[in-house]
């Protein structure tokens, strides 16, 4: 019988919330956020975890009468006390350009009030749509938590007691640096690498550090998918590299965001190619609150499973010791809307 090794950290939240928080009811202690994106649990029961990207307006969030935009308020109510050990958020969670004052005016009384549980990722509007930008409204607001080893917005933390069951790595990725000079490939000149190929050495460690022994169930989540069918914001090849590191170390899931719209797309390997063996299951979850994008109106890819464009609301990912089941959960007022696997689906390395 293994060990149980739990460790349970304390983070400070940036000074320049914490009033704000302590005047807002039911906001949070100082000692409630972990110093480490690192969840405290103890081996035995699935956990529930919620995600969604492209989330609030640079406005005040519309009624009822204005069901299609701007109805993070609606979505904020799917995160708070319904159970979630993890809400992630995949990028462009405040726009127009992730500024602070927007932050503290629109997400903060929102999606903010669950700040206990939540683990971002940045996009491209944290940057003010230019990757040579600094994203210091994001920073600001999440803290150095969301900084990384080089200060970047990427991150790895576990939820479970890991190596115990169950144990899930997860990964918070800044795919905006993807289209930044040298990409998110390996570097051309490893002398002067570019800030994507900082991150690609450092997923390429991360990886190799959580073997599949010790960790068989791995997610992935950033910004701008490598799939899309959307008809604005779609497909982001530069994100390939990525894949391809994730891929070959076996992940199993990846979310984003981008496409303000719901995908569900079947295990593929980084070429699009179905792989129901080996393949990483792609999530597109613009769903947030921000607004709608079409989807493209031809023939549905062979390898897209499910997908709408009309109900705004989360992903709801349910991870169990070897394997996770999936659910759509629509907000108030939004259109119905169903996907939801009937079975757990089981991680790539684990073994039986």
């Amino acid at each position: 019988m293994r060990k149980l090794v739990v460790v349970v950290v304390t983070i400070a939240i940036p000074a320049s919330i914490l009033q704000a928080v302590a005047d807002e009811q039911g906001g949070l202690s100082p000692a409630s956020r972990r110093t480490e994106p690192s969840v405290e649990v103890a081996a035995g029961p699935p956990y529930v975890i919620g995600a969604a990207g492209d989330i609030a307006c640079a406005s005040s969030a519309n009624g009822p009468e204005q069901p299609s935009s701007c109805q993070y308020d609606d979505t904020a109510r799917l995160i708070r006390g319904t159970g979630l050990a993890e809400v992630l958020l995949l990028g462009d969670n405040q726009y127009e350009t992730g500024s602070f004052t927007a932050y503290m005016n629109y997400f903060h009384p929102t999606w903010g009030r669950a700040f206990a549980n939540l683990s971002p990722a940045p996009g491209n509007h944290e940057y003010g749509n230019d990757p040579s930008g600094d994203a210091a409204g994001y920073f600001r607001y999440f803290g150095e938590r969301v900084e990384g080893p080089d200060g970047l917005g990427y991150y790895a933390f576990d939820l479970g007691a890991c190596p115990d069951a169950p144990c899930w790595h997860l990964i918070s990725l800044n795919s905006e640096l993807c289209f930044a000079a040298g990409g998110c490939g390996p570097a051309a000149d490893p002398l002067a690498p570019g800030p994507g190929n900082l991150i690609h050495a450092w997923l390429e460690q991360d990886l190799a550090a959580h073997p599949d022994a010790a960790y068989p169930c791995t997610l992935a989540y950033w910004h701008h998918p490598l799939f899309s069918f959307s008809s604005a914001s779609g497909a982001s090849p530069a994100v390939r590299p990525l894949w391809e590191l994730l891929y070959a170390a076996g992940a199993d899931v990846v979310l984003t965001g981008h496409s303000h719209n719901y995908q569900r797309w079947r295990p593929q390997d980084p070429d699009g190619t179905l792989d129901r063996d080996a393949g990483i299951r792609q999530f597109v979850v613009g769903t947030g609150g921000r607004s709608h994008y079409a989807l493209q109106g031809s023939t549905w890819p062979e390898n897209l499973a499910a997908a709408q464009a009309n109900a705004f609301g989360i992903l709801r990912l349910t991870l169990k010791a070897k394997g996770y089941r999936w659910a759509w959960v629509t907000a108030s007022g939004q259109p119905a809307f169903e996907d939801a696997s009937d079975r757990a689906v089981r991680c790539i390395r684990a073994t039986v």
